[in-house]
């Protein structure tokens, strides 16, 4: 069996959710002993240097610095031409023409259930493309219970099509030493922190709801350190602004993925209130560095974090607030909740995600 892969997403140099989800998954196929041939497709004009191992370990790699007709065309043709059996998507939309059974990834339904946040044009590929990708694929890959209970709920998906995948965090997300001391080296970050919107800035983190927890707290010197972006949503930008505690609100926007580790460390607990989420990374990210985790108990996370988060309405200001000072106030709260974080995230692996796509990709070629 030869499989096709749309890798554009790992020639992107900030890493999100598809990139995040491309670069690993890629990781984990790749060093499966007996796998089937895996060719990448890749358009960019860009070349991180995490991309090139995984483009030599390929069976074949196609890439080109001219994105233009890559999807609707090129992509396909040249899967044509390399006889694909299986064709993977994980940025969630199919060509209008495949050479071979397609499997895609999809993530979330958030702009269903909070369509106000979102732009008018997100919100046609939500009415269109993506649910059109969904029943056209021979199977679709989710990566909680959740999105596959919203997958059958929104838009009839049958479920025997869809295939759970969990994400994980990656090796480097460990317990890292003097991270305190190194975050105040590489980013001016003294003290006490809290840490918050690891990923995008968009609105359904709901990074107003930590600004103002952050002003009610009963410790007054604890800061809070923001990570992602490129850009964070109006509401948010003038939540911080216009803070009683601006000053002690420290905006990072994208870091490394190298440097990631060290900022969960060195965070007395990561703050996630998020009101939709599709699978929830940076909570296992966070436990595998044995950070305690406050989040919210919506969507997903429920399953992703067990019982080793403290979990809140995420529209309650007084319940996250609350969360937070129980946990910043009570070291053994924070220890215990390291404890079970860390063993929590050991629970995942990329290598059983990789395990789980590959029996899709056999179910998508009728094996």
């Amino acid at each position: 069996m030869r499989i096709g892969i749309d890798a554009s997403h790992l020639l992107r140099p900030e890493k999100s959710g598809v990139e995040t989800y491309t670069l690993n998954l890629l990781r984990g196929l790749l060093a499966i002993g007996d796998r089937p041939e895996v060719y990448l497709y890749a358009a960019g004009a860009e070349r991180p240097t995490d991309a090139d191992p995984l483009l030599a370990m390929a069976d074949r790699a196609r890439v080109t610095t001219a994105p233009r007709l890559w999807l609707r065309l090129r992509m396909p043709l040249w899967m044509g031409l390399d006889r694909v059996r299986v064709a993977h998507f994980p940025a969630g939309i199919l060509p209008r023409w495949v050479p071979c059974s397609a499997v895609v990834t999809l993530y979330d339904l958030a702009a269903l259930h909070y369509p106000e946040l979102y732009d008018p044009r997100e919100l046609q590929h939500y009415d269109e493309l993506i649910p059109r990708s969904a029943h056209r694929s021979a199977v679709v890959l989710t990566i909680s219970e959740s999105t596959k209970r919203d997958l059958v709920r929104y838009w009839g998906v049958a479920p025997g099509k869809i295939v759970v995948t969990p994400l994980a965090a990656a090796p480097q997300f460990v317990p890292v030493r003097d991270a305190a001391h190194s975050m105040q080296e590489r980013f001016g970050v003294s003290g006490p922190y809290v840490l918050a919107c690891v990923g995008s800035g968009h609105p359904r983190k709901n990074l107003v709801a930590v600004v103002e927890s952050l002003e009610r707290l009963q410790q007054p010197s604890i800061r809070l350190v923001i990570v992602g972006g490129p850009t964070l949503d109006a509401s948010a930008q003038a939540a911080i602004e216009q803070s009683s505690a601006r000053d002690r609100i420290m905006l990072l926007g994208h870091v490394p993925e190298e440097c990631l580790p060290t900022v969960y460390s060195g965070a007395a607990l990561l703050c996630f209130p998020s009101l939709y989420e599709g699978f929830g990374l940076p909570v296992l990210e966070a436990m595998a560095c044995g950070t305690p985790v406050v989040c919210s108990n919506a969507s997903s996370l429920p399953e992703v974090a067990g019982s080793a988060a403290v979990m809140v309405e995420p529209e309650s200001r007084e319940a996250l607030t609350e969360a937070m000072d129980a946990v910043l106030s009570d070291r053994h709260h924070r220890e215990a909740l390291s404890a079970a974080g860390i063993e929590r995230a050991r629970q995942f692996s990329w290598e059983r995600t990789a395990g789980l796509t590959l029996d899709a990709y056999r179910k998508a070629a009728g094996e």
